[in-house]
Parts: C-alpha cells; sequence; structure tokens
C-alpha cells in the first residue's frame, strides 16, 4: 500500500499496494464475473442488474430453501419490483448453520466485550445453540411466523442473538434504539403491532447503573398487540413488576425439547425486519426489509466495501436499533467474518478503551462514526502516545459526513497513516451503501471512490436531470435487492418517499457532489431530515414532545452543525399570547423534556421562545428557512410566506 499524509496533499490519502489488491474481495468478484476491474465491473452491473445481483447471490453461496425462478420482476415498475422471485430463503440459516454444515462449526462467530471488562466468546455451533434456545422460548410464548417482536437493548450478544432467533422461526425483528424514551418506543412498537419485547431491566453507563424509564412498564401493558416482554437481566437489581407476560430471559426455551430448531421457510417477500427511519412529516416510517433481499445486499456490502471473510473480526461502534446493527451482524456472518459487539461508553474509563478492545478481541475491521471520532479527538492529551489497534487493517465510517480534522485524526493517530478509511454512505431504505470506498481503490480524504456496483447511482437537478458533476441531488435510476419490500401499514407512503419525485428514479435526499477527478462528496440532507449525532430523526417526532409542554402551542425543529455530534438539535417553541413573558424557564423544561421522551442523546443544544413561526399561507412551517435565516445564510425564496417579519426575531438568535 501507499500512504500520503493528509497535510501533504488533500486529493489523495491512501493507495493499495500488491498485498490489498491481492486480498480484495471485491477485486476477486469482478475477475470471478470476466471484469479486470471495478469500474468495468460497476458498468456492466448497471448495463444488466439482473445479471450482476443473481452473480453476487451465487458467489455468496447463499443457500435456498426453495431456488428462485429468476433474479427479479417487474423491474420496469422499481416501486413493485420482487427479488429472486419464486425463492425461499433463511437468513439465519445462511448467517449461522450454513457455516456448520461447511465445516467451520469450531470458528468463533461472536465475541463481545461489556462495560465493567468482561467478555466472552461463542463458537458458529455455539451461536447456533443460543438461537435454537430462545427460539423455543419465543414458540413457547405464542410467537411464529409473521409476528412482530421489538428488540431494544444494548449492543449485548442478547441483540444479535434476539434478530437471529426472530428471523430462523420467521418472526419479524422490529430493532428499537436503546437510549429512546417511552414516547419513542411506544410509537414504534404500537405501529407495528408488536406481539412480544425483548428489552433489558437496565444497563451500565461510565460505571453507573441507568434503570429503565419509570412510566415503560404500564406503557407497555396498555399495548394492545403485546402479550409477551422477555427482558434480559443486564442489572442485578430485581426484574420490573407489571410488564405484559413477563419471561426471564435466561429461562427461555429450558421447559423443552433441546432439538435443533429448523428454520423457517421464508419466501423472499416475507419480512425479516422493520427498521424505523424517520422522515420530514409524520409517524416515523416502518422500513421493511426481507429475507433474501438483505441477506444479498448485507452480505456483499461487508465483502466488497469492508473487504471481511473467513478469518477476519468486524465490529461497529452502534446500537442495535440502528441499520448498521443488523448490516454488521447479519451481514458480516453471511460474509463467513466472525463479529465483536461493545456495549459501553468508548471513552470510559479512559480514551483508550476501544482501541483496547480492538485489541483484545482481534477485529480486523472496525466501524465509527464521525461523531465518535470527534469526541475522542478532542479528549486526546498524550497524543504522542502510540495507539496500538494489534490487527487491525480497516477503519469504516457511516452516519453523517467527516470534518476534514476529525478525519484526520482517524487516519494518522488511530490508523497509523497506513489504515484505509471506508466512508459507508446509503441507509437503512437500501439496506447498505449506495456510496463507498474499498480496499481496492485509492481514498480521497472524506470522500468516496464512487457508487457501489448494482445501485445505479446517480446525481441529478432538482427536475431529475443527470449532471455531470459538481452539486446535486442522489437519485437511484434502478432497483436493488435491499430496497424496502414496503412501508409497515402504510405502502403507498413507499412510493410517495421515494419514487414519486421522479417517475422511476429513486429520490434518497441527500446532497452530493461529484468533483473533477470523479470523487463523490455527501454534503448532507436535501430535505428537513435531522441527523443527530449520526441518528436520523423527524422533526415531527420533536416537535410532537415539544407541543405537549405546557404554554407551548407549536414548534419547530432543525439541525445545526455541531463540532462534536456533526448536528445538534435546535427548537423554536411559540408559546400562546397571554403567556408572554412567564417563560423564564420554559427553555430548560422543553429541553428536559425532550430528552427524557425520545433520549438524552437527542436533548436540544438550544431552545428559543418566539412569537411567531415562517409559514407558508396555506400552513406549512419552513423549516428549511428557520435553519438557513438561523445559520445566516441566504433564506431562498421566501414569497409563500404568511408573515416575513417571523423570521426577523430568528436572525437576532443565532
Amino acid at each position: 500500500m501507499t500512504t500520503i499524509p493528509l497535510s501533504d496533499i488533500d486529493d489523495l490519502v491512501w493507495q493499495p499496494g500488491q498485498l490489498e489488491l491481492d486480498r480484495s474481495r471485491i477485486l476477486a468478484f469482478a475477475q470471478h464475473v470476466g471484469c479486470t476491474n471495478i469500474d468495468e465491473l460497476g458498468a456492466a452491473a448497471n448495463e444488466d442488474p439482473g445479471w450482476f445481483w443473481g452473480c453476487v447471490a451465487d458467489w455468496l453461496q447463499l443457500e435456498w430453501q426453495s431456488e428462485p425462478s429468476g433474479v427479479f420482476d417487474q423491474f420496469d415498475v422499481p416501486h413493485r419490483t420482487k427479488w429472486f422471485p419464486g425463492g425461499a430463503l433463511n437468513i439465519t440459516d445462511n448467517a449461522v448453520d450454513r457455516w456448520i454444515r461447511a465445516g467451520r462449526g469450531n470458528d468463533t462467530a461472536l465475541s463481545w466485550e461489556l462495560e465493567d471488562g468482561s467478555s466472552g466468546r461463542w463458537t458458529f455451533s455455539q451461536l447456533s445453540l443460543e438461537i435454537d434456545r430462545v427460539a423455543r422460548g419465543l414458540i413457547d410464548a405464542g410467537i411464529g411466523f409473521g409476528d412482530t417482536v421489538g428488540i431494544q437493548l444494548p449492543m449485548v450478544r442478547e441483540a444479535a442473538v434476539a434478530q437471529l432467533a426472530c428471523a430462523k422461526i420467521g418472526a419479524i425483528s422490529v430493532p428499537i434504539f436503546s437510549g429512546f424514551g417511552t414516547a419513542a418506543v411506544i410509537d414504534r412498537l404500537r405501529i407495528a403491532g408488536a406481539k412480544a419485547h425483548v428489552m433489558s431491566n437496565g444497563f451500565h453507563r461510565r460505571g453507573r447503573e441507568v434503570a429503565i424509564p419509570a412510566d415503560l412498564p404500564t406503557a407497555l401493558a396498555d399495548l394492545g398487540t403485546l402479550t409477551t416482554t422477555i427482558v434480559v437481566p443486564l442489572l442485578a437489581h430485581t426484574l420490573p413488576v407489571d410488564l405484559p407476560g413477563p419471561v426471564h430471559w435466561d429461562e427461555l426455551g429450558t421447559g423443552t425439547t433441546e432439538e435443533p430448531v429448523a428454520a423457517a421457510e421464508c419466501p423472499t417477500d416475507h419480512p425479516m425486519l422493520i427498521a424505523f427511519t424517520s422522515g420530514t412529516t409524520g409517524a416515523p416510517k416502518g422500513v421493511v426489509l426481507g429475507h433474501a433481499g438483505f441477506a444479498v445486499k448485507a452480505g456483499s456490502d461487508a465483502a466488497f466495501s469492508f473487504d471481511i471473510g473467513p478469518g477476519d473480526v468486524s465490529t461497529w461502534i452502534t446500537d442495535p436499533g440502528w441499520i448498521m446493527s443488523p448490516i454488521i451482524v447479519l451481514g458480516g456472518l453471511i460474509a463467513g467474518s466472525a463479529v465483536a459487539l461493545y456495549a459501553g461508553t468508548p471513552d470510559w474509563p479512559d480514551t483508550d478503551r476501544i482501541w483496547n478492545m480492538v485489541r483484545e478481541l482481534g477485529v480486523t475491521m472496525m466501524g465509527v462514526s464521525p461523531t465518535l471520532i470527534r469526541s475522542l479527538m478532542d479528549k486526546d492529551t498524550h497524543p504522542e502516545v502510540p495507539i496500538d489497534t494489534g490487527q487491525l487493517r480497516v477503519l469504516a465510517s457511516s452516519g453523517e459526513a467527516w470534518t476534514p480534522d476529525a478525519y484526520e485524526w482517524l487516519y494518522s493517530r488511530v490508523g497509523g497513516g497506513h489504515i484505509p478509511i471506508i466512508n459507508y454512505s446509503g441507509g437503512t431504505e437500501v439496506s447498505g451503501a449506495i456510496l463507498s470506498n474499498t480496499t481496492a481503490q485509492p481514498i480521497h480524504p472524506c470522500g468516496f471512490a464512487g457508487p457501489l456496483p448494482g445501485m445505479g447511482a446517480d446525481i441529478v437537478d432538482s427536475d431529475g436531470r443527470s449532471l455531470a458533476r459538481g452539486l446535486g441531488e442522489l437519485a437511484l435510476r434502478q432497483p436493488s435487492p435491499g430496497m424496502p419490500l414496503t412501508f409497515w401499514a402504510n405502502p403507498d407512503r413507499y412510493y410517495s418517499t421515494y419514487w414519486n419525485r421522479w417517475d422511476g428514479t429513486w429520490y434518497h435526499g441527500d446532497w452530493v457532489e461529484v468533483d473533477d477527478n470523479d470523487i463523490w462528496y455527501v454534503r448532507g440532507r436535501s430535505d428537513d431530515t435531522l441527523k443527530i449525532a449520526g441518528k436520523r430523526l423527524g422533526p415531527a417526532e420533536v416537535e410532537s414532545v415539544v407541543n405537549g409542554v405546557d404554554q407551548v402551542v407549536e414548534s419547530a425543529a432543525i439541525g445545526v452543525p455541531d463540532d462534536i455530534k456533526g448536528e445538534a438539535l435546535v427548537v423554536f417553541a411559540r408559546v400562546a399570547e397571554a403567556k408572554q413573558g412567564e417563560h423564564a424557564e420554559l427553555p430548560a423544561t422543553i429541553a428536559a423534556e425532550v430528552g427524557r421522551q425520545l433520549g438524552k442523546p437527542l436533548t436540544p443544544k438550544q431552545v428559543h421562545i418566539v412569537d411567531s413561526l415562517p409559514r407558508t399561507r396555506s400552513g406549512k412551517i419552513l423549516r428549511r428557512v428557520i435553519r438557513a435565516v438561523y445559520l445566516g445564510n441566504p433564506s431562498g425564496d421566501t414569497s409563500s410566506l404568511d408573515d416575513p417579519a417571523a423570521l426577523d426575531l430568528i436572525r437576532t438568535l443565532s
């Protein structure tokens, strides 16, 4: 490999050497299908996506329960495209049991470390036994094919097992961010119609015990569909009372036969998980992802972007409620890699914590967010002391755009100036990446080598016309297997959200830029979706909490640049005229309530009390204009504003 200091050149930082090229899985795949390089592979995939994705499924050696009749159906109606029609595949069987049948039962499959320093590992055979135990427990509790199961846990081994067990019996997992407050949890469980919920009785953070919200048991009991609550005892004290149908995790499946659980036959249009993601209006979107599509996309991303497979140990510092968790757990296992989990604060008791974990668990590929790196960088009090990352050979990043200083710190301090950083950007809605680096291509700071083969990515203007270069909207000209089967309980919203803006073209909602060297950069969201510390959140979710606070009439939530989080939450709240001047404590009250209901990481950075909010004559609050004015940027066309004077106060608040 060739390394180039960031301080010397700003357009190239890393190039693969012969070792990386010889080891590259995406290059091996390209040559396997008759292409000489990745660019040629990308062109061939865009020309014939059916050929490409069929080759990917074959190369991953996925094992079908029923062979599909083809690669896709209804490709010309992209929001109705059926991938691998007529086929059946169980993702847990392919992630775990397939490797046992291949003779890898004694290889490490899953390792973990908790904040208290305890750690362990399971082989594929041991992991399979634990999955089957939990699967039997789910069946004993009346959970079966097509039932939905909430999972709200930290990044512990039980979170991975719960998801794999659900998938094995054909149940549908509903991962929920472990830091969400009661309102956010209940919203998602209600939309999903959850029949069971897997949760903990609390967790450890920075050496302290953190209990579940006091109002959560009662709220769960009020859910009409919920019949079973499975509690993982992460804290030593007693389990919560008043839960609906409480079951202790350790007692699952212990009173029945220990025979292996047969993997449910899952047609390719059968849901595997509901991943909630937030848009700019309305309730969270329940993105439904299927067994086969997720296996193909996440498995190929693991191999092609992260270059992992048998012999590797991969990890991502994330939460089971975000899409990177199933991508790294399911995708990594499908690619043949072992997976390492860390459940705890990355910088406690000191900033070496995660680097020690990486070294001790033998991690070869590690994923992080720019927010985490900015936080660790600011606490780097001994820059003269090298960071020992052991066998680590690949770094990866997702969730938000890089700032150059944080990128350089990760590359130079953590990577020692020789480990590639795989920028990885896409989303829940495509089960992985659209844009990515690879270990077989040169890497530019903060940028992407380009779209992954098979994604049909394009940069377009506001009318959906292709742009050769410059700044534009990220669009996809063709469907791909990882796209949603539908939106849960709202199929029309799937079409209107992604396929309706430009007929037959996917609208992703990201601003991207392609420079003169054909390097891609993500420049932020083109809609109002908030991305706080890499976590996507719809403004409507925040505003519904704010509007419930006494004295508040209406509100607007925006995201603003933040040195640590990447983007921080700012709220503007309008109060009733009769109560003007009575709100000295209101900003703190609002901030505390948002943090309580949605989770502390989403606590607003600032709360401003205003007389009015800028809105169109039809009543729509213009968050885009609020954000622009607050940041001192041009506000754009304000001719549709009902009261332009509403912007005057906002200008004074920045």
